[in-house]
C-alpha cells in the first residue's frame, strides 16, 4: 500500500461559503484495511471545517495501531471493549463534544468511502433545507461498476418492510433527483448536532446493530423532521455486497430489531395488516434461505424472533481486549 496522505485538521479561516464544524466519526471493528482506504478517502475531501474521530471498537487485528501510525494527525480513541455499532458511535459522539464544537455529524463506518464533494453537497442540503435534519447521499457498491447500493431508504410498513432505494441497479440517472426520503444507512450519513442530541443518538435497544438507523430516522420524522436524498454527494460502501450471502448472528439481531422497528413506528391499522404481513414475509424468506441452501438462516431468525418476545437484549462483552 502506498504511503497515506495527510489528512487536514479543521482549518482556523474559511475561504468557503460554508462554514458549519462538522465531527466526523469514523468507527471501526477489525477492517484495518478497510478502514486505511476509508481515511484516504477522508484526505481528500474539499469541506474545509471539520474533526475526525476513529473510534476503534475493541479491534485486534491491529487496526488502533495502523491508524496512529499513518494518520497521527487524526483523533483516535480505543476502546478497551467492544460497545457494538449503536454503543461505539454514541461514545464517539460523547467523546467528541469534549473536544470540540460542531454543528454537524457525519457517521462513517469503516467500509465506507467518500468522494471529495460530498460532504459539501449534504451540509448545503440541509442549510439550504431547515425542514430536514438528516441527509444522505447516492452510496455505490463500487463507484467503477455504477452499481447502486443505497439512494436512501423507504418503509412500506403496510407490507412490513423498508428497503434501500435502487439497491443493485446499475445507475443510469434514475436517482439522480434530490428528494425526501424515510430513513437512510448509518454507514454514512449527516445530521444536525442538536437533533441527535434531542434524540438521544442511536437507540441501545436496537444493538448491537439492526435498523438503528431507521429507527433514527423515524424518530425525527415524528418530530416533522425530514430526512433528504442529495444525489450529487456520492459515497461508497464496500462492505455491503448485493447479493452476499447472510450471516447468522446477524439475521438473528436483524429480525429481533425489525420487530422492534415494527411495533414502535407502525400505526394501529399497519399493525393490524401485521398479522398477515409479517408471517407471510417470514415464510417468503425461510423458502428463500431454503431455496438457496443457506439452512442455518432458518433457525437465527426464529431465534431473533424469540429473542424479540422474551425481550432478551444484546449485552457488550465486559472486560479488556
Amino acid at each position: 500500500m502506498a504511503s497515506p496522505t495527510r489528512c487536514r485538521v479543521i482549518a482556523d479561516e474559511i475561504d468557503g461559503s460554508f462554514v458549519k464544524n462538522v465531527l466526523i466519526v469514523v468507527l471501526n471493528y477489525n477492517k484495518k484495511d478497510l478502514l486505511l482506504e476509508c481515511l484516504a478517502s477522508l484526505c481528500g475531501i474539499e469541506y474545509p471545517n471539520y474533526h475526525v474521530v476513529v473510534f476503534d471498537n475493541a479491534s485486534e487485528d491491529g487496526s488502533a495501531d495502523a491508524v496512529a501510525r499513518n494518520y497521527p494527525e487524526l483523533d483516535l480513541y480505543r476502546s478497551d471493549v467492544n460497545l457494538g455499532a449503536i454503543g461505539g458511535r454514541n461514545a464517539a459522539v460523547e467523546y467528541g463534544k469534549t473536544k470540540y464544537n460542531f454543528d454537524y455529524i457525519m457517521f462513517l463506518d469503516d467500509d465506507a468511502e467518500i468522494t471529495p464533494k460530498a460532504l459539501t453537497h449534504l451540509v448545503e442540503a440541509l442549510e439550504e433545507d431547515q425542514a430536514a435534519g438528516i441527509a444522505c447521499g447516492k452510496t455505490f457498491v463500487n463507484i467503477a461498476d455504477r452499481i447502486i447500493m443505497s439512494a436512501g431508504i423507504r418503509e412500506r410498513f403496510f407490507f412490513a418492510v423498508c428497503y434501500d432505494r435502487g439497491a443493485g441497479v446499475v445507475d443510469v440517472g434514475a436517482y439522480d433527483s434530490s428528494c425526501y426520503v424515510d430513513a437512510c444507512g448509518a454507514f454514512a450519513f449527516l445530521i444536525r448536532t442538536d437533533l441527535f442530541e434531542s434524540l438521544g443518538g442511536f437507540d441501545p435497544k436496537f444493538s448491537p446493530y439492526g435498523f438503528e438507523d431507521v429507527d433514527l430516522c423515524l424518530r425525527a420524522r415524528k418530530r416533522g423532521i425530514r430526512t433528504c436524498y442529495a444525489h450529487s454527494a456520492i459515497l461508497v460502501h464496500k462492505g455491503t455486497r448485493v447479493g452476499r450471502k447472510p450471516l447468522a448472528s446477524y439475521e438473528q439481531n436483524k429480525i429481533r430489531n425489525y420487530l422492534i422497528l415494527l411495533a414502535r413506528h407502525m400505526t394501529l391499522v399497519q399493525k393490524l395488516c401485521a398479522i398477515v404481513t409479517v408471517p407471510a414475509r417470514m415464510v417468503w424468506l425461510f423458502v428463500k434461505f431454503a431455496k438457496n441452501g443457506q439452512w442455518s438462516m432458518i433457525p437465527a431468525q426464529c431465534r431473533g424472533a424469540l429473542d424479540y418476545f422474551m425481550r432478551r437484549s444484546w449485552i457488550a462483552p465486559v472486560g479488556k481486549r
